[in-house]
């Protein structure tokens, strides 16, 4: 598998990104033939998932990111919520605790 240079534009965002990946794994990246052949594989499937991360990073990434979303659904539930008529209006807000 060849792999270009980022262009000096995305330096920022893109390469920031694959050198903190490249620091923080033990060996090769992913490989492209598995992840074709799992691709393949699952697209035979009536119950494919709608989100599948390939790679153990993708992964921990994934469940992390999905860690954090139910935290915040769960702390801002009651504001969301009081949009419908049928729901207490206002809402308090959560308690604003500084990162």
């Amino acid at each position: 598998m060849a792999v270009h240079a980022v262009p000096e534009s995305y330096e920022p965002t893109v390469s920031a990104i694959d050198r903190h990946i490249r620091q923080n794994t033990e060996g090769p990246a992913g490989d492209p033939v598995r992840a074709a052949k799992i691709l393949v594989r699952m697209a035979k499937r009536r119950d494919a998932p709608t989100n599948l991360a390939l790679g153990v990073m993708a992964s921990e990434g994934s469940m992390a990111q999905n860690r954090r979303l139910l935290g915040q659904e769960g702390k801002w539930s009651t504001v969301g919520r009081s949009a419908d008529f049928s729901e207490a209006y206002p809402a308090d807000f959560p308690k604003y605790t500084a990162a």
